[in-house]
């Protein structure tokens, strides 16, 4: 497939990808998570204002025994909205259905009629989108006609299966209805229930603005303990409660009692009745304090941001910095989402966009990881030809001389080095020896190495000293490179007939030499900078060498190896070596040196370039 193809697929996958992601926002294809994280906020967030206007009174486990009976007479009914109306009640709010007709009937609708005060609740059946289907359940139409109002307890639950929503209005048949606990709030603030303004989401619902658990949550009264106290009044007893707390409150009747069906989980706990949402709608009406969430749109904006900001900090950071940072910006992201919500009732999405730019960091951080690799390879294949370019610079042989017997090794620290090293055999007469070492490592070490070594080539002729050699060399490398490097070298020429060499430095380590009976000493001049630092004098002597001599040319890697102490492996300990193993021939004798500084050097890494040269007579 042509290049410009499989870039264009590329970029076609990667925008599907782009719009996946961002329509999974719009979407919002993890509204579980959501809603979770809407929960985490209710539990964690401080105590909002509480009304003290209104009052729950529970049908709970406590009045069935007391009572002795259930469902209850009417007559039980009728004695509370007595009880109520008595001592002032503001209004009477039934959250269950008088739909069936029963004993006591009569003093219900006569309790009712003389309060004025009391609301009853109807049903309606909504289909998913919170749309009237029907009537479910309603009143008797007499208990109906003289009820003061009648508001529909529909809850709508989320996809988890918690109820947070109600619709304040439905419309049915062309007519509209209000739910419960805005007509009471009108009624209580004696304006219009239909004025009242209530921020809704997009499917016309208003969320509830839980104020706390169940037990924790406004007044709770016990039914019995009411009907207790208002039958003490006839009889003569002592009552449970001064009925007087109930005067200018709204006072809510439901089921609390166990297995009562009217109970629902909530963001705070599995059971919540739900006439304790009319409470938190009543309470959020009079504050006006609601949970308003942020549109699709804003949260769409709010992950694009994020996703910015995550995807930048991915490409152009370190993985562990673009972590930091993104630990950093979600952690300030989820603060302000608490803050917004403790503080304006603001509800943007947090799952989604902390799960996105995770996921994003993980993608853009093996995307590098990839291209790193696919980098990295190239390189290695780089080397590798960097390798076998270098090691065409250094004698793959060395050559053949009557009476010596040579061997030489170049073990590099790195995949190239600027270690450098030649053996020219010029004639049958003479025979010249060099070795070096480039300052610093790697592939600009290694191209600086391949021309010494070919302009060292260039000037070693078997009637130049070696002196005059190295300083044509330096006046070469001064003149024609500006990398500012530069090269040590030691240069000698072997002369067989005279049994003489002739040798100069320049810079480099001295070569050692070992004679047949006698120590080791070392061969120096006098004059000799590194090659490419500056212009300078180079001198040169000469030594008598005589059989069972040896020479042993090395460079930097072997003296400066270092173990895990920290100790260095030194020229007295390598003289002190070559001394005690001077009978072996020039193959071994190599081979022991290196074996014994990669035993110096133990579990520590090779840090320099090791080379050496064995000449023996």
């Amino acid at each position: 497939m042509p290049m410009v193809y499989k870039r264009i697929l590329s970029i076609f996958a990667l925008a599907i990808l782009v719009v996946g992601v961002f329509y999974g926002s719009y979407a919002r294809v993890f509204e579980k998570g959501e809603l979770d994280a809407l929960d985490l906020r209710f539990r964690l967030r401080p105590q909002i204002a509480r009304t003290d206007k209104v009052v729950i009174i529970e049908i709970d486990n406590d009045t069935i025994k007391k009572i002795g009976q259930f469902p209850f007479h009417r007559g039980y009914h009728a004695k509370l909205i007595d009880a109520l109306s008595a001592v002032g009640a503001k209004s009477v709010v039934f959250d269950m259905f008088f739909s069936e007709p029963r004993s006591g009937d009569k003093d219900l609708l006569e309790a009712m009629q003389a309060a004025g005060n009391v609301y009853l609740p109807y049903v309606f059946e909504l289909d998913p989108q919170a749309r009237v289907r029907t009537y479910s359940s309603q009143n008797l139409p007499e208990l109906t006609s003289v009820a003061k109002g009648a508001g529909y307890i529909n809850v709508i639950p989320d996809p988890d299966g918690k109820f947070r929503r109600v619709p304040p209005r439905l419309t049915y048949q062309g007519q509209e209805y209000l739910a419960i606990s805005l007509l009471i709030a009108g009624d209580y603030m004696r304006i219009d229930p239909k004025r009242v303004k209530i921020p809704l989401d997009e499917n016309g619902a208003v969320i509830v603005n839980f104020s706390g658990k169940w037990t924790d949550s406004y007044q709770h009264y016990s039914f019995g303990d009411i009907i207790q106290s208002y039958e003490a009044q006839f009889s003569g007893k002592k009552p449970v409660l001064d009925l007087n707390i109930f005067k200018g409150k709204v006072c809510l009747i439901g089921y609390t009692a166990d297995g009562t069906t009217d109970l629902h989980p909530s963001p705070f706990e599995p059971l919540y009745p739900s006439i304790g949402i009319h409470a938190d709608i009543f309470n959020s009406i009079l504050h006006k304090n609601f949970i308003t969430r942020a549109s699709r749109g804003i949260n769409l904006c709010i992950l694009v941001v994020l996703s910015l900001l995550i995807f930048a900090a991915s490409l152009k950071m370190a993985p562990l910095q673009a972590f930091a940072l993104l630990v950093e910006i979600e952690v300030v992201f989820v603060i302000v989402s608490v803050v917004l919500f403790n503080r304006l009732g603001i509800w943007i999405d947090v799952f989604y966009p902390l799960l996105v730019t995770a996921f994003l960091y993980l993608v853009c951080t093996l995307y590098k990881s990839i291209l790193h690799f696919k980098d990295r390879i190239a390189l290695e294949s780089e080397l590798k030809i960097a390798k076998q370019i270098q090691e065409s610079f250094v004698p793959k042989t060395l050559p053949v001389v009557a009476g010596f017997d040579m061997a030489a090794t170049m073990i590099t620290a790195r995949e190239v080095g600027g270690d450098l090293y030649d053996v020219i055999k010029f004639d049958e007469a003479r025979m010249g020896v060099m070795i070096g070492d480039v300052m610093g490592k790697g592939i600009p070490a290694s191209l600086f190495m391949a021309m010494a070594t070919t302009s060292f080539r260039f000037f070693a002729k078997p009637q130049i000293a070696p002196q005059q050699t190295l300083w044509d060399l330096n006046e070469k490398i001064i003149r024609e490179t500006a990398s500012n490097r530069f090269v040590t070298i030691y240069y000698s020429i072997f002369d067989f007939k005279d049994r003489i060499m002739l040798y100069a430095n320049g810079g480099h380590l001295p070569v050692i030499h070992l004679a047949k009976g006698k120590k080791a000493v070392t061969l120096d001049v006098d004059e000799g900078l590194p090659l490419g630092m500056m212009k300078g004098a180079y001198s040169g002597r000469q030594i008598q060498f005589d059989q069972g001599d040896i020479f042993i040319y090395y460079t930097d890697g072997i003296i400066e190896a270092m173990n895990a102490k920290r100790e260095m492996y030194g020229v007295e300990r390598l003289i002190a070596f070559l001394e005690m193993n001077r009978d072996l021939g020039a193959q071994a004798l190599r081979e022991a040196v290196v074996n014994d500084v990669m035993r110096f050097l133990g579990k520590n890494k090779q840090q320099d370039d090791v080379t050496l040269i064995v000449i023996k007579l």
